[in-house]
């Protein structure tokens, strides 16, 4: 059996039950493979836009003996059809990747469809797309792994259930009710606490007033963590 970090095992725990999912970005194949073999998909398509890794994702495959996992080429969803995938995890890369993969696909305006995103980087520029594209956030969670902490988010397009607000950028959805989410929190904080300084330094009073008050509503908020 293969096994998963807890980055990817979030990410895994978000797809639901005999879904049609979709792993963009596959690399080795590990989650398409923990799927199957978990019976939790009906089928997956494991892509990646390079084909290097698509050779070592198909022969894990082989070896894992997964055979409802079909192994494809795509630049992100470009060579995916909206009736193969229902839950599509764009999972280990920059958030600005991935918007850039949410934007041309724009069947992914469908309620029907879940996007299970973990990104590396730019979450706030994330989260602030999904909620200005009639995503809504259903569901987020931290996890640690190898001395960094990750979120992954689970969305769906519903323009009347998108989150607003100054601290939604920041840190989402996630509350701090476990270790990594709590984790998760703190390290928004001080990177807008490091920012706020820069702003300061700069002579940007005003952005740095106001990055220093959305760290206060999350200190308060989220049980000053």
């Amino acid at each position: 059996m293969v096994s998963l970090g807890s980055r990817l095992l979030l990410c895994a725990s978000m797809v639901r039950r005999s879904s049609r999912a979709a792993d963009i970005g596959t690399d080795h194949a590990y989650l398409p493979i923990y799927l199957v073999q978990n019976g939790l998909v009906s089928s997956v398509i494991a892509s990646d836009v390079r084909e290097k890794p698509l050779k070592t994702a198909a022969r894990n495959i082989r070896r894992f003996k997964s055979d409802i996992i079909t192994v494809r080429l795509s630049d992100g969803l470009s060579n995916i059809l909206p009736d193969e995938a229902d839950d599509i995890i764009i999972a280990g890369m920059g958030g600005k990747s991935i918007i850039n993969i949410i934007k041309n696909a724009p069947w992914l305006k469908d309620r029907s469809k879940h996007l299970i995103i973990q990104p590396m980087t730019s979450e706030p520029e994330l989260r602030l797309f999904l909620s200005q594209n009639g995503f809504a956030v259903k569901k987020e969670m931290a996890a640690a792994e190898d001395r960094h902490v990750y979120t992954a988010m689970l969305a769906a397009f519903g323009p009347e259930n998108i989150q607003t607000g100054e601290i939604f950028p920041y840190v989402g959805k996630v509350k701090p009710d476990t270790r990594a989410n709590r984790a998760y929190i703190a390290k928004q904080l001080h990177r807008l606490q490091k920012r706020a300084d820069g702003l300061r330094v700069s002579g940007s009073l005003p952005e740095a007033e106001k990055a220093e008050k959305i760290i206060s509503e999350i200190n308060k908020l989220r049980g000053g963590v």
